[in-house]
C-alpha cells in the first residue's frame, strides 16, 4: 500500500511540474532586425518596414496560385486574425513571392474568395527584390520562387525584430506562437 501511495504522489508531482513548465513563458529574444522593404498592399497603400514598428506582426509568404500549402497557411493565419481581431497592437502580413502573377486584382480575389478581409491583415505585392529580401531581411531562403517559398510564420516584435519562426502545420509550434504573441502583447 505504501508503494502505491508513493507512486501516486510522485506521479502528481510530475504532472504539476509539467503544467508549471508549460505556463512558464519567457520573452522571445530578438534574432534579426527585418531589413528595409517597401511594397504596395492590396489596398494600393505603401507598406514599409516602418509599419512594423510599434506593433506585433505575424508574417508569412505565399502566392495566390499555390494549390495546397498557401491556402492552409492562410487558414491558420485567419485563425490568428480571429483570436486577435480586437487588439490594435497586432497586425498580420502576407507577402507574395510571385511578383509576375500576383497583381493587386489577383491578390484581392484571393482575399475575397477565402474571406480573409481583416482591417489589420495586409497582403503585399512584391517585385523581383523579394528573392533577396527573404535571405537578407527575414533569414529565409529566396531560392526557386514561387514554388519553394518559406512556410514558416514569423513573429516580429514592436521594434521590427524577428523573435521566432513557427510551422503553422505543427500544432505545438502554432500554440507556442500564440503564447509568445500573447506574451509580447502583454509586455
Amino acid at each position: 500500500m505504501k508503494r502505491r501511495n508513493y507512486i501516486v504522489i510522485i506521479s502528481c508531482i510530475i504532472v504539476i511540474m509539467a503544467i508549471l513548465s508549460l505556463n512558464n513563458i519567457s520573452s522571445p529574444n530578438p534574432i534579426h532586425k527585418v531589413s528595409y522593404f517597401s511594397f504596395m498592399d492590396h489596398n494600393d497603400n505603401v507598406f514599409t518596414t516602418n509599419e512594423l514598428k510599434g506593433k506585433i506582426t505575424i508574417s508569412d509568404f505565399f502566392f495566390t496560385s499555390c494549390p495546397v500549402i498557401c491556402p492552409r497557411m492562410s487558414e491558420k493565419m485567419k485563425e490568428l486574425a480571429e483570436i486577435y481581431k480586437n487588439d490594435k497592437n497586432i497586425q498580420f502580413l502576407s507577402i507574395s513571392v510571385d511578383p509576375v502573377n500576383d497583381s493587386k486584382e489577383v491578390i484581392n480575389n484571393y482575399i475575397n474568395t477565402r474571406n480573409l478581409n481583416y482591417s489589420n491583415w495586409y497582403f503585399l505585392q512584391t517585385d523581383s527584390s523579394i528573392s533577396s529580401l527573404l535571405p537578407e531581411g527575414f533569414l529565409l531562403s529566396g531560392d526557386n520562387l514561387p514554388g519553394m517559398h518559406p512556410t514558416k510564420f514569423i513573429l516580429i516584435n514592436y521594434d521590427g525584430e524577428i523573435v521566432g519562426y513557427y510551422d503553422p502545420a505543427i500544432e505545438t509550434e502554432f500554440n507556442i506562437l500564440k503564447n509568445n504573441t500573447t506574451y509580447l502583447l502583454n509586455s
